[in-house]
C-alpha cells in the first residue's frame, strides 16, 4: 500500500521532472534563435543488442560557419557566449546538458570506459570513424575537440556554473540561465519586429516558452524581468 510519505516523494519526482523538461525547452530555444540546428533527447544506442541505450544528450546541436540572419538591412548579433566557440570558417557541434540548478557532466559523458563519446562522434559523422578514438580522448580530457574545419564542444546549462567541474575542465563552456535571459532581453529590444504586432498573438510555429515569453516581453523593462521571467517558468510553468 502506498503511504502518504511515498506519494509526496513520487510527486516531488513528477515535479522535478516538468521542471527538467521545461528547462530544456528554454535551452532549445535559446540555440535555436542562436543559428543551431538541434536534435533534443539525442539517445546514444549500444554496440551490441540490448533493450536499454546507453546515455542521452539533452541536446545535440550545429552552427554552421556561414550562419547569418537579417531583418530588412540589419544582421542579427548571436550571442558571444556561443560565436566565441569557433571561428567563423569552423562547423560547431555541440554536445548539451541541461540542468535546473547545478551545472554539470554527466557520468556517462565523462567515462572513458563507457565509450560514449565514440558511439556519438562516429553518429555526428563529422570525421572519418577511423579518427573517434583519437577525437574521444580530447573530448574525455578537455570537453573540446577541434581541427581545421570542425569544433566539438561540451556545454553545460543551468542556474549556477560549477567551479569544480571548471577547475577539472578549463575548456568546458557553462552558460546560466541569466545570461540566456539577457540574450533574449537584447535579442528582443533591438529587433522588436520579430515580436508580434499586436503583442497578444504569438507566431504559431513558436514553442512554448517562445510564446509565453513573447506575451510578456513588451511588459518587461529590464534584464531582471527577463531572468525572472525565465526562471519562473521554469520552476512553475507558463502561468
Amino acid at each position: 500500500m502506498e503511504t502518504p510519505e511515498r506519494r509526496l516523494q513520487l510527486e516531488e519526482q513528477r515535479r522535478q521532472r516538468r521542471r527538467g523538461v521545461r528547462a530544456e525547452h528554454v535551452s532549445n530555444w535559446y540555440f535555436r534563435l542562436n543559428g543551431f540546428l538541434s536534435i533534443p533527447g539525442f539517445v546514444v544506442h549500444p554496440d551490441e543488442l540490448r533493450r536499454f541505450p546507453m546515455t542521452e544528450a539533452d541536446l545535440i546541436a550545429v552552427r554552421l560557419p556561414h550562419s547569418q540572419e537579417w531583418i530588412a538591412d540589419r544582421k542579427m548579433v548571436d550571442d558571444p557566449l556561443l560565436t566565441c566557440l569557433a571561428s567563423t570558417t569552423k562547423t560547431l557541434f555541440l554536445l548539451v546538458e541541461v540542468k535546473t540548478d547545478l551545472c554539470n557532466i554527466n557520468g556517462p559523458w565523462s567515462e572513458r570506459a563507457s565509450g560514449n563519446m565514440q558511439r556519438v562522434i562516429r553518429r555526428l559523422g563529422f570525421a572519418d570513424p577511423s579518427r573517434a578514438e583519437q577525437i574521444a580522448n580530447d573530448m574525455y580530457s578537455h570537453l573540446r575537440w577541434e581541427d581545421d574545419s570542425t569544433v566539438l564542444q561540451y556545454v553545460a546549462v543551468g542556474k549556477r556554473s560549477n567551479d569544480g567541474r571548471q577547475r577539472t575542465y578549463p575548456r568546458l563552456t557553462q552558460i546560466v540561465w541569466d545570461q540566456i535571459a539577457d540574450f533574449l532581453f537584447a535579442r528582443f529590444q533591438q529587433f522588436p519586429e520579430k515580436l508580434p504586432s499586436d503583442g497578444r498573438t504569438v507566431h504559431g510555429q513558436w514553442p512554448d516558452f517562445g510564446k509565453a515569453f513573447g506575451q510578456k516581453f513588451r511588459k518587461m523593462n529590464e534584464q531582471k524581468d527577463a531572468r525572472e521571467f525565465v526562471w519562473k517558468y521554469i520552476d512553475q510553468g507558463g502561468k
